[in-house]
């Protein structure tokens, strides 16, 4: 084996909302809002005050450097020239057109290509089929375990399934965020100014929402778990060296195992890390004991979703829910303890209709949260809901799946409801001075913690 000057290519389309390759499973969003004035104002605000690139990008960058790879990270396509050994791509389903584009170009200098990620790794054909190489599964893990996957690229593309087992998450190297950080800093706006970092304390989800969610796709439904001490060294690593005071739990429920969330805030507490962090839970896990924990350790935003208050639409996902009465009680608790909650609801679930929609709506404005996210339904190809509709669908090409445009024939809503719906809602909930002073006062507090350890 020997060692390869590698590129790493996180190519974005230039649009006028906001692209993030790492959420929705690796898939990615678009925050195409649909065109309202309060929705142009919210996709401007958050495509300038937050970004990061895909956790598996940075730690497979981690990886390869483990082996004296020289690897460098960007997101500008006129970086790449032909004194690189390899081109490694990032994938998602928002910007694979791009990305194809971009393997174009890139096929021109001879020089192997390989995608990596979620997306790819479920729908390889196009990559395939325009000459770069599609990695398996987990990137971070595979080629821990399979370096000659590098040294033995060829120049026209192929699938590559590794030969050996991934690698356990626990013997990953760190990420190569501070190469990202000379190019490209992360920025995470609802936790405040300065440098932020997505992180995973595990990977994983068992929940039966698997249905049409695309997280399991790659990490797949049994949890793998960082131990607390690697997670909390990582943590203190990150704000002496890369300055970060600000984290992003990206674990799909971190919630799972209320044990061990505990213990978590209880070793950030006992180092006395003052930070802050976000992560997404469920609303059934949530007490009094928990959520003053996770205040007391940093915790300042939750996202939570809700997605439907339509009992059909519910069933139809198979999606576990809390009852109504449970979400309420939980949303009070999180936002006593001065964790701001955002409550995602989502548009166009089967069954779905006009007025079951504006009853959502409706019941979303009651709610003492602080942010508010809806989004439409979108059956994503590699879910088993995907059989469903894939007969059904109108998106001309995949980076029309932003999660915020109607894909398919919908039984009841058609593209005008949606867009109806999506400007209504938030600026029905965005339009009020209460809650936007909320929201100020929240990110204040959250400054003050940063910088002066208050709160």
């Amino acid at each position: 084996m020997f060692n390869l000057k590698i590129l790493f290519l996180d190519i974005y389309k230039n649009e006028g909302f906001r692209i993030n390759k790492d959420v929705n499973g690796g898939f990615g969003t678009g925050n195409n809002y649909a065109g309202g004035f309060f929705t142009k104002l919210l996709a401007k605000y958050q495509k300038e005050s937050i970004f990061w690139p895909p956790i598996y990008f940075a730690s497979t960058m981690g990886v390869a450097e483990s082996f004296k790879h020289d690897c460098k990270y960007t997101t500008n396509l006129e970086e790449a020239n032909n004194n690189f050994d390899i081109f490694i791509l990032s994938s998602s389903i928002v910007a694979c057109e791009t990305e194809i584009k971009a393997i174009r170009i890139l096929k021109d200098l001879r020089v192997p290509i390989l995608v990596i990620g979620p997306f790819a790794s479920t729908c390889p054909e196009k990559y395939i089929k325009n000459g770069a190489n599609v990695l398996i599964g987990e990137p971070d893990t595979a080629l821990l375990t399979n370096p000659k996957i590098l040294n033995e690229l060829k120049t026209e593309g192929d699938v590559i399934h590794p030969s050996n087992i991934p690698a356990s998450i626990e013997d990953l190297p760190l990420p190569s965020w501070a190469e990202i950080f000379k190019h490209k800093k992360c920025v995470m706006g609802f936790l405040g100014s300065g440098n932020s970092l997505p992180i995973y304390a595990s990977r994983g989800c068992p929940y039966s929402c698997f249905n049409y969610c695309t997280y399991p796709l790659q990490q797949g439904r049994n949890l793998r778990n960082e131990s607390i001490k690697r997670l909390v060294d990582q943590i203190e690593f990150y704000i002496r060296d890369l300055k970060v005071k600000s984290f992003l739990f990206r674990d799909p429920v971190f919630t799972i195992n209320r044990k061990r969330v505990i213990d978590i805030c209880k070793e950030i507490i006992r180092r006395k890390i003052k930070i802050v962090w976000g992560a997404e839970l469920h609303l059934k896990d949530i007490d009094n004991e928990l959520a003053s924990i996770m205040a007391k350790a940093g915790l300042r935003i939750v996202f939570v979703g809700i997605e439907s208050i339509n009992p059909e639409s519910i069933k139809k996902t198979k999606r576990q829910n809390a009852p109504i009465d449970k979400q309420l009680s939980s949303i009070k608790i999180l936002e006593r303890n001065g964790i701001s909650v955002k409550a995602m609801f989502i548009f166009g679930f089967p069954g779905d209709n006009l007025n079951n929609a504006l009853k959502t709506i409706r019941y979303a404005l009651k709610l003492p949260i602080t942010y508010l996210q809806f989004s439409v339904f979108t059956p994503y190809p590699g879910t088993p809901i995907f059989s469903e509709y894939k007969n059904k669908i109108t998106a001309q090409n995949y980076e029309q799946y932003t999660q915020w445009d109607l894909v398919f024939n919908h039984e009841n809503l058609n593209i005008f409801d949606i867009k109806y719906l999506l400007n209504k809602s938030y600026k029905d909930f965005y339009s009020s001075l209460l809650r936007l002073l909320k929201i100020f006062y929240r990110i204040t507090k959250i400054e003050m913690r940063k910088k002066f350890g208050l709160f």
